[in-house]
């Protein structure tokens, strides 16, 4: 311990909890933190000081996720702090580590103690020995890639290092369920990165394909209540309306006041059918500007950082107004909206009534500027009037 450097943000061991000048150093290096319970962040201090890694060396660290709504802490490390854990925990029991080769392994499940080709590798072998006892672990391809949406290219593809370091990035999986295999009482919890880069994107993907569904949804139940409001609207002979009867030729009046009064009534205060509506607002004018929902999620995510499901009702109204025909929708979203549409006949006519006051007034001008040529003559015909009519 004679190196280890004494600073105010050193972990002492007698302690037993982050303290107050930690933590603002840990909130000012990872923002996320000043989210996490103190329960959180005594499990994270918890991990620190049981692997020895050092959280201000960024050698662990404590990442916030949400999932379906409900935000979950993991603890991950690199696999060089993975590494510097076993082999600490091989010395503490007097054991040695040792490692065998990594085996790569193609689809038709042939070996490869290199990896050469240009395609991904389909698994990946790595063994781990401490002491006596060997302990392996097979990584798979196709359960820890990541697979991302890419907007420009509208399909999803590998995210990360992934493309371009396949073999690497799967090698270090294998070898970090090796480790932990090996050494389950120091490595229980904690996560290298390369392990939930596919839970992320697993995530990512529910969170897109939920607000699909509800915008399909959405419009099928737009269109259903339209149609039964167009039904309601006509009542048909011996059909009750507003508790009354009416034929075809019965009293449309009272049936016109009792449908404004019942549009009158002013719904329930609840929050979530406020937000229930404005989607239903945003829905229904993508459908009709023939906008995908891909379009409008990314449109969310640029402007707000958010996906559309996760926006709030505000959020949804400044989108719904940004999505207004005129009100800084994409150019292929325009070309797409119908004429009629994009330009309103109010917008059309705007013209003419800024055009409208210019000309009333250059009349008026006009007219003030004859007013005044017609006093300068008068004045001087009677100029001349009265030089005439002077004594002889």
């Amino acid at each position: 311990m004679a190196d280890t450097p004494v600073t105010w943000l050193a972990i002492r061991e007698d302690q037993k909890a982050f303290e107050d000048q930690q933590l603002r150093a840990l909130r000012a290096a990872f923002p996320d933190l000043a989210e996490a319970s103190p329960a959180q962040l005594g499990i994270f201090f918890h991990y620190c000081k049981a692997s020895g890694l050092d959280p201000f060396g960024r050698q662990i660290y404590m990442i916030k996720r949400k999932s379906r709504g409900e935000i979950r802490w993991t603890i991950q490390t690199g696999i060089d702090g993975y590494r510097l854990i076993a082999r600490r925990a091989a010395d503490r029991a007097g054991q040695s580590i040792a490692y065998e080769d990594f085996v790569w392994y193609d689809a038709e499940g042939g070996e490869h103690n290199v990896w050469l080709r240009d395609e991904p590798p389909a698994a990946c072998k790595f063994v781990v020995w401490r002491g006596d006892s060997r302990f392996p672990a097979v990584a798979h391809w196709r359960e820890y890639a990541p697979k991302v949406w890419d907007y420009e290219a509208q399909e999803y593809k590998l995210g990360g290092l992934w493309p371009q370091m396949p073999a690497s990035q799967l090698s270090k999986v294998a070898e970090a369920l090796a480790l932990r295999r090996a050494c389950p009482a120091d490595l229980s919890g904690l996560h290298v990165d390369e392990e939930l880069h596919a839970a992320d994107a697993a995530e990512s993907r529910e969170r897109v394909q939920a607000a699909a569904v509800r915008l399909t949804h959405g419009k099928a139940e737009q269109s259903d209540e339209s149609q039964r409001e167009g039904k309601e609207s006509s009542p048909s002979p011996g059909k009750v309306f507003e508790g009354e009867v009416f034929s075809e030729e019965g009293d449309a009046e009272a049936a016109s006041a009792g449908a404004a009064q019942q549009s009158e009534t002013p719904p329930p205060a609840d929050p979530s059918a406020e937000l229930d509506e404005v989607r239903r607002e945003v829905q229904q004018l993508a459908s009709r500007l023939g906008m995908g929902f891909d379009t409008v999620n990314e449109r969310c995510f640029s402007d707000y950082g958010v996906s559309f499901q996760d926006a709030t009702a505000e959020q949804l109204r400044a989108l719904l107004s940004v999505l207004q025909p005129g009100g800084g929708t994409s150019d292929d979203a325009s070309s797409r909206a119908d004429p009629t549409t994009a330009a309103p006949a109010t917008r059309r006519r705007a013209p003419a009534k800024k055009t409208a006051p210019r000309k009333a007034t250059t009349k008026k001008a006009a007219a003030q500027k004859r007013a005044v040529e017609k006093s300068k003559a008068r004045t001087r015909k009677s100029s001349l009037s009265n030089d005439t009519a002077g004594p002889a």
